[in-house]
């Protein structure tokens, strides 16, 4: 990606990028770097700490760049920290990373912006994403934004790829609360209910999203909020035919066969 600039430095809407921190120190310099190297004329870094004990706030102190802001808050819970950070951002457009992901490209924001002016700013702009777990080959997660995909409880791409209009998200409620993980998918379940707003999406894979070490309890997560928000959003009947379709138990097994594979291994 190697595009001029399509519209004058004034012209490009301001971006907030938020990052909820928790005891990050191995991989926020990994996040802040692809932020901070962002060849953009207008963006600011809102970083919720949670209290973190490690040496996080050290390494984030020694960047000193004036477009991070760091908030604090008393317990980590991923989806209110970005909404606090949310309400105290100024941007146009949110943009939401988490310690470990991070932007392919320095122009992503650009490129994201430049999609958004070129279609008169629409609620939400979204791209690919590179999709890692652990030693597993990464995939390239889009889908299209559909009802038929949400109700199958499949998101068309990351949260960390989606950039959203801060009115739009403000008033949509933000993001809820009572979810662990899947905090994106329940909003996305809210915002296709609103066919006045609009969306546009780019195949470019501009994000690199970690999705960590997937844990039995991280999968149970994943099926109970993922039941939550489908019966929520889209009722009992739906529900049902998730339920004959999803790969939850199957990821559950998996995980069991390859710890009980390490016992016999380690044996």
């Amino acid at each position: 990606m190697h595009q001029e600039k399509k519209y004058n430095d004034y012209e490009y809407p301001k971006v907030s990028v938020i990052v909820p921190v928790y005891n990050s120190a191995e991989k926020i310099s990994l996040t802040l770097d692809s932020i901070l190297g962002q060849i953009y004329p207008d963006f600011e870094l809102i970083i919720v700490d949670a209290g973190s004990t490690d040496c996080t706030l050290r390494v984030i102190n020694n960047y000193h760049d004036e477009r991070i802001h760091v908030l604090t808050v008393s317990a980590y819970q991923r989806y209110e920290m970005l909404n606090r950070g949310i309400s105290r951002s100024t941007g146009d457009y949110i943009n939401c990373l988490f310690p470990g992901d991070f932007y392919i490209h320095n122009k992503t924001l650009q490129h994201m912006m430049e999609m958004a002016l070129d279609n008169k700013k629409p609620d939400l702009v979204f791209c690919a994403t590179l999709l890692r777990e652990g030693k597993r080959d990464p995939k390239i997660l889009l889908r299209p934004l559909k009802m038929d995909f949400l109700k199958k409880g499949q998101q068309p791409t990351s949260l960390q790829s989606c950039w959203i209009f801060a009115d739009t998200l403000k008033m949509l409620g933000k993001f809820s609360s009572d979810y662990k993980l899947r905090g994106g998918f329940e909003f996305l379940c809210r915002f296709i209910q609103h066919p006045e707003l609009r969306f546009f999406a780019t195949s470019h894979v501009l994000t690199d999203y970690d999705l960590r070490l997937v844990t039995r309890g991280m999968v149970m997560d994943h099926f109970i909020e993922t039941f939550k928000a489908i019966r929520k959003h889209f009722g009992i009947y739906v529900l049902i035919q998730w339920l004959f379709i999803q790969k939850d138990i199957f990821r559950l097994f998996r995980i069991w066969f390859r710890s009980v594979k390490s016992a016999f291994v380690r044996n």
